[in-house]
């Protein structure tokens, strides 16, 4: 091929990559105009993010005594009342804090939220959250606060089973022989309590008297006191396996509805239960330091520009027209790898900010080092010399791609983000400047091929 073709040719790809990653691809949808390149995905430092406080309840219900000192549940003649706390001393411990918290943050967790911080006062049992601020947070918040306890009750309220009697729980569907889609949970009791499942599945049952009168038995599922429905039982139950129906229907909405209450309903129980009544004492965003309005980001956007231009000033005036071409492989390197950090849903943070800056420093640095060395390079041994140095500067890079990998499997966000751009970065640097550099290099000067 020839070598302007060639060099036109890359050209025209720098150009439409860089067109992808600073403006993006845009489709007709409906009336407007959307963007398909996916916005890139900003940790809480730099998007703001939600402060939650959560701490045991300080509420107190009303106790009845009758005028022998018996609890009643309505206040008797002759009797007494008292205000007492809703959280007794018993369950205000230590270890039911931290319990409070694991079962907080793996809520968290099965919302997809990993990006995370958590402060406990294991002497108040104060939890702060500071999550992100998102389409989700709201849901969050509900979440960490509610207790995330079921009951199942007969009609006089008298508690027959409960989230401590469960084993497992999930939420599934299947064809009905109608043609409808039915949603339902399935509630898998401990060992203790499969007996007594066999009991209730026995007695709230459909009945009739021998009047003909309807004596039908039911329980009342409830989760956090809220009733989810009444259930009457089929069949006997003496696995301990139980397959609550959510409800049926042919219309996908309405079954994504009941799909979505079912997970809503695991979500709250899988993790078991939190031991004590919460109250929420702080839900609010807090802005970050890192916005347009404070025009920091503009003046480091600014900054960055100028250092940029410097930089390629010295190119074109130090190695001329190699510097050039250079320059034309630096941009496309970062708009490629912009693009493949949006595409590949990568968290950036101000860590994550820095391992893009650190990439930028390397590539350059690769870039003059190729540029000198052909620079002093003889006509016939030009294509030798690009492929050794590359090689050599390649080798040195080494220890920056392991990094990148051992920061990739941190647990903390930042160096998450960190380690995985600079992962990306290192691995695209190697094979865009082994395809791409490498043919503008060697075809920058139509003696030197």
């Amino acid at each position: 091929m020839d070598r302007r073709l060639k060099i036109t040719l890359i050209i025209l790809l720098i150009i439409l990559l860089s067109m992808i990653s600073f403006a993006g691809i845009f489709v007709q949808n409906a009336k407007f105009m959307e963007n398909i390149v996916p916005e890139y995905k900003l940790g809480m430092d730099l998007r703001g993010y939600r402060a939650v406080t959560l701490s045991p309840s300080s509420e107190t219900e009303t106790v009845y005594y009758d005028k022998d000192g018996n609890v009643v549940e309505e206040a008797a003649e002759d009797g007494t009342s008292e205000q007492v706390p809703i959280n007794g001393e018993d369950v205000l411990t230590k270890d039911n804090y931290n319990k409070a918290k694991d079962i907080m943050e793996a809520r968290l967790k099965a919302l997809g939220i990993e990006e995370y911080i958590t402060r406990l006062n294991e002497n108040s049992g104060e939890i702060t959250f500071y999550i992100p601020e998102d389409d989700m947070t709201d849901m969050a918040t509900q979440f960490l606060y509610s207790r995330g306890m079921m009951t199942v009750e007969d009609e006089d309220g008298q508690v027959l089973l409960d989230s401590s009697n469960l084993k497992d729980i999930s939420v599934g569907y299947r064809t009905l022989n109608t043609g409808y889609t039915e949603v339902y949970l399935t509630l898998e009791m401990k060992e203790d309590a499969i007996q007594k499942l066999k009991e209730i599945s026995n007695t709230y049952v459909a009945s009739t008297n021998e009047e003909g009168e309807d004596t039908t038995k039911s329980v009342s599922v409830k989760i956090d006191g809220s009733e989810l429905q009444t259930h009457t039982f089929e069949n006997e139950i003496t696995d301990g396996v139980w397959e609550l129906s959510l409800g049926e229907s042919t219309n996908t909405s309405t079954i994504n509805a009941y799909l979505n209450q079912g997970a809503t309903i695991v979500i709250l129980l899988e993790d078991g239960t939190i031991p004590y009544e919460v109250q929420l004492d702080q839900n609010r965003f807090i802005k970050s330091d890192l916005s347009l309005e404070d025009g920091i980001i503009p003046a480091i956007v600014i900054g960055a520009v100028l250092l940029i231009a410097i930089a390629f000033i010295v190119l074109i005036v130090r190695y001329k027209k190699i510097g050039l071409f250079g320059i034309i492989s630096f941009i496309g390197y970062i708009a490629l790898l912009l693009i493949v950090l949006r595409l590949t849903n990568v968290v950036f943070t101000i860590e994550g900010i820095a391992g893009i800056v650190l990439l930028g420093i390397l590539n350059y640095i690769l870039l003059v080092y190729l540029s000198e060395r052909l620079k002093k390079a003889d006509v016939a041994d030009y294509k030798n010399t690009f492929n050794k140095s590359f090689v050599q500067i390649l080798l040195v890079l080494v220890p920056t791609m392991i990094i990148g990998v051992v920061f990739s499997f941190a647990t903390w966000l930042p160096a998450i983000s960190f380690g995985t751009i600079v992962f990306w970065g290192m691995f695209i640097s190697a094979i865009y400047n082994a395809v791409i550099t490498r043919c503008l290099f060697l075809n920058s000067n139509k003696n030197k091929v």
